[in-house]
């Protein structure tokens, strides 16, 4: 198994990026290395646990494993080699963080026989920037400027320096469909994606799976080497387990570390494991009057026991004290941890909250999710606990994924089941920013801002990594987001697949499913 580790490095031949890279780097397999010569040919089935809005390049961000086969990514972060490299761009390069230059490879063409250049490019992002397409991706323009400078060039300025900027390249703005296919399609845009990516779709049929097959028009010689591709959607960890044994899938995406351990124990597969930033928790809308409220958060957060529910749903998962994980180098806990818990000190803040308020009780209403069986358990389980607070009434309110995604978004919640997850640190800028475009809980800290606005302007890593600990610091001490468990994407592949190239995304581990091959 290559072990994970995080180095600060420089990429790209004319420019330092000074990056403090992932939080997560290498690469995760307790397989073997691949065993002879790439085989061309075949099948592979892999299953996933929901289904995606639309194929829209411009809606890519909320979902890697359906469009990235398509399109492919501008730059891909090599897990491998900690660095980021060329994929359907060459290079992303800068001197000073402000000035970029995207270079583009020569002879590379949509399926439908179209350039994918500079003006492709520069279409898309503008598509993504117009408030009328209402692309998620659109929160990666912000400050962002950019020109046609030869049909292989485009020049890209930020307003201040961000040496963070490539990660929008390998995910938020890497998509780019082809111009005229877009044109063509109109509003079913998001059913008729063509891009210049390693595979065409050939059938989509939503809630049961996607098939795709090789675009012989690919850029990359020998590749794809499978004939088809296909992504299932099955939700239930166990049934996409059962799947997997049985032969009915290749690889499974789970985020589960006792699924990895018991697949494992069974011999014939391979285990990836994307270590990720973040984790999921409870959420606090802190533009709610009754949750703006410090000392009742900080009742609920002394009343959270994240052992009991990693023991009851996640054994094996260890109990979460700080925002990132302990072995974390961004971790500095003489600068903050999660409050421990205590039902005492739980009870003395409710009921001196009561007191400030003139209130005798309050209620709070939790969004979380139906029809996930361990997501249920775990709002059951944290109900449980904040009813160990006399006078407080901590309702559910399950709703769907696609619900509960549109309220976060609309901040439409008191508390709610969330999550910051991704290979990449520069998304607690987005997430926990004041500004940030993902801030749905209307966080704000002055010390978290500043922190975080150096991680971006800053070319020291250790300057940089100072920052990120400032910012696990007020954020375990402040709690706008109280984790149950720090989080691995895992990929759980028979062991004839071969050649997995590991990536990670804001919902676990994926892959690039190109050099991926058969072995049979």
């Amino acid at each position: 198994m290559k072990g994970w580790r995080v180095i600060s490095r420089s990429v790209g031949v004319a420019a330092a990026l000074g990056l403090a890279l992932a939080g997560c780097g290498g690469g995760g397999s307790d397989g073997d290395s691949a065993s002879g010569d790439p085989q061309q040919g075949g099948t592979l089935t892999y299953a996933v646990n929901v289904e995606t809005v639309s194929l829209d390049p411009a809606f890519c961000t909320l979902s890697f494993d359906r469009c990235a086969p398509i399109f492919g990514t501008l730059m891909r972060y090599d897990i491998d080699k900690q660095e980021f490299v060329g994929q359907m761009a060459e290079s992303f390069e800068s001197t000073d963080g402000k000035n970029w230059t995207l270079k583009l490879r020569d002879g590379v063409t949509f399926s439908d026989g179209t350039p994918f250049d500079a003006e492709a490019v520069v279409y898309n992002w503008d598509r993504i920037k117009d408030p009328k397409t209402l692309a998620p991706s659109a929160r990666y323009t912000a400050g962002l400027t950019w020109k046609v400078v030869d049909p292989l060039t485009v020049a890209v300025t930020s307003e201040t320096a961000n040496y963070q900027l490539p990660w929008a390249m390998t995910q938020g703005l890497s998509t780019i469909g082809s111009p005229k296919a877009i044109e063509a399609a109109g509003d079913d845009v998001g059913n008729k994606p063509v891009g210049a990516g390693p595979f065409v779709l050939d059938k989509w049929t939503r809630n049961s799976q996607a098939e795709y097959s090789r675009n012989k028009s690919y850029f990359e010689d020998g590749l794809p080497y499978l004939d088809k591709l296909v992504i299932k959607v099955i939700g239930a960890d166990d049934q996409r387990l059962n799947a997997l044994r049985s032969g009915e899938i290749d690889v499974d995406w789970s985020l589960l570390t006792k699924d990895a351990k018991a697949i494992e124990s069974e011999g014939g597969y391979d285990i990836y494991r994307v270590p990720l930033n973040g984790g999921t928790g409870l959420q606090f809308n802190l533009a709610d009057p009754v949750m703006a409220d410090e000392g009742l958060r900080q009742a609920m957060l002394a009343a959270f026991d994240s052992a009991q529910i990693n023991n009851a749903v996640y054994p094996g998962d260890e109990p979460v004290d700080a925002f990132l994980r302990p072995d974390s180098p961004y971790r500095d806990d003489a600068l903050g941890k999660f409050p421990e818990k205590d039902l005492d000190e739980a009870q003395r803040l409710f009921d001196d909250y009561l007191e400030r308020t003139g209130k005798t009780s309050e209620t709070v209403t939790f969004l979380c999710y139906a029809g996930i069986p361990a997501l249920e358990q775990v709002a059951q389980l944290i109900q449980s606990q904040m009813s160990k607070i006399d006078g407080l009434d901590f309702k559910l309110e399950p709703v769907d994924g696609a619900t509960l995604s549109q309220r976060s978004t609309a901040r439409d919640f008191q508390t709610i089941m969330g999550a910051t997850l991704s290979q990449d640190m520069d998304r607690l800028y987005s997430v926990f920013h004041t500004d940030g475009p993902l801030n749905v809980m209307s966080y704000s800290n002055p010390t978290v801002d500043a922190a975080l606005e150096t991680t971006r302007t800053s070319n020291d890593p250790a300057e940089v990594e100072k920052a990120y600990q400032a910012v696990n610091g007020e954020l375990s001490k402040d709690g706008p987001l109280r984790n149950w468990r720090y989080q691995t994407g895992h990929l759980f592949a028979h062991d004839k697949v071969q050649g997995v190239v590991l990536t990670g995304t804001g919902s676990g581990a994926s892959a690039y499913w190109q050099y991926a091959w058969l072995n049979e």
